[in-house]
């Protein structure tokens, strides 16, 4: 009788961790993911970002991201953002405080992806003179999301933005195939590009991997290069992030 309870205690306690939700991430890549944090959760995502701008400048990022689901279809987010630039001087501080909002628009139905809405509002001021800005910045981003099969998928983004300083506009577009090897680790590839009204368009590639350590833990990586020139551009990111409660 004692082995059929004990057996009954794991099958119950296996059902309960299968049951659970592996963390779903914003990081490391650049496209906004359609998922929104499950309701009553806070979910923390920070991580470390190197680049090489061109010949003479470098910057460090360390960006943390604190989101919460407010319902099925609607979370908050806060953005703050840490920087360093060096070219032939240093400047350092934090950038301005950005507020952001993730709601879903509708679900895929058969061809028609997923879409949710990202915005992001960043403040006219920051903690560092460095970075202070000017005006309110904005960005409105269609995150969507095609299910191609259980293991693979494709995120696609096409969003606006104006610029904090000179107030100009600058449209992005991704396109990310992400794999699932298993429930726990998927890896990327991703394609970003930018086209500002005043500038000439940047077109970028990159490759990464998420790897859930738990079911509410992860950890991720990704390099690539925003202009495809790695002599002259490219970055290494790296990060976790945390949901809790579990």
């Amino acid at each position: 009788m004692r082995k059929y309870f004990y057996l009954c205690l794991l099958l119950l306690t296996s059902y309960g961790l299968l049951a659970q939700k592996v963390i779903n991430t914003d990081r490391p890549d650049q496209s906004d993911g359609s998922h929104v944090v499950e309701k009553g959760c806070f979910q923390l995502e920070t991580g470390l970002q190197f680049s090489k701008l061109d010949e003479m400048t470098n910057e460090f990022d360390n960006q943390t991201m604190l989101r919460y689901g407010v319902s099925k279809r609607f979370e908050i987010r806060l953005v703050n953002q840490y920087s360093t630039v060096r070219d032939s001087v240093s400047q350092s501080g934090l950038q301005p405080l950005t507020i952001s909002f993730k709601n879903i628009l509708w679900w895929q139905k058969g061809v028609l992806p997923k879409v949710t809405l990202v915005s992001y509002f960043r403040l006219p001021f920051a903690m560092s003179k460095s970075f202070k800005a000017d005006h309110f910045g904005y960005t409105f981003t269609l995150a969507m999301r095609n299910e191609l099969n259980s293991n693979l998928k494709l995120y696609t983004n096409l969003g606006v933005t104006e610029d904090q300083q000179t107030t100009d506009l600058s449209y992005t577009a991704t396109a990310e195939l992400n794999y699932n090897v298993t429930d726990a680790f998927s890896t990327f590839i991703e394609y970003f590009g930018n086209y500002a009204t005043n500038t000439s368009a940047s077109n970028g590639l990159d490759i990464g991997f998420i790897y859930a350590l738990k079911n509410n833990f992860a950890v991720d990586l990704a390099l690539g290069s925003p202009t495809l020139k790695l002599g002259v551009t490219k970055f290494i990111a790296f990060g976790f992030s945390v949901r809790l409660p579990k």
